[in-house]
């Protein structure tokens, strides 16, 4: 049978890139950009299965969700010394914001996860779709190239992080009306 889509099914693609702003509505709110690539969200579960005598297979009831992770990545094509920070964990900027020296070793201070990721994109209806993530770490490898006739590509790849309070979550998923960017207002 030929499936027919609802006018709200189409209304409710989703457009373009989509724009990563890191501390949304906070007073350190920072856009990030310019990108190359969109961005990609992928939240992960880790799923148990419960074996038993006599069991064919997955079994639906007698499976439990142990943990959830996510990873939210995107290209950054800024080198400002701000943006090339969030790759280098437990890294200092000095205070005239001209030298990022390495860090040291050890515990990675509070201060150092971005508070929230957020990833606002825009549905053909108008309306925003928004990923909200908590206190986000680079934890790959830092990567810096200059290339004949091409842009330096340094690759973001946040994990976000609960907190130790045990009512902490990863993620929301938001729907609104309006666009929640504040910066600029």
């Amino acid at each position: 049978m030929l499936r027919v889509f609802t006018e709200n099914e189409v209304k409710k693609i989703q457009i373009d890139e989509g724009i990563v702003v890191l501390n949304l509505g906070l007073e350190t709110e920072n856009i990030l950009g310019p990108t190359r690539g969109g961005v990609e969200v992928t939240i992960t579960p880790e799923i148990r299965d419960i074996e038993f005598d006599g069991r064919r297979g997955k079994t639906a009831g007698m499976q439990v969700k142990d943990g959830e992770d996510a990873t939210v990545k995107v290209i950054s094509l800024c080198c400002s010394q701000e943006s090339l920070l969030y790759a280098l964990p437990n890294a200092k900027l000095s205070e005239d914001k001209k030298t990022i020296e390495q860090g040291d070793f050890g515990l990675i201070g509070q201060e150092q996860y971005i508070q929230t990721i957020d990833v606002v994109t825009q549905m053909l209806d108008k309306t925003f779709k928004t990923l909200k993530f908590n206190l986000g770490l680079h934890e790959g490898a830092f990567t810096y190239k200059a290339v004949s006739k091409a842009e330096n590509e340094h690759n973001l790849e946040f994990i976000p992080h609960y907190s130790i309070d045990d009512d902490s979550r990863l993620f929301k998923i938001v729907d609104s009306d309006e666009c929640p960017i504040t910066k600029g207002e």
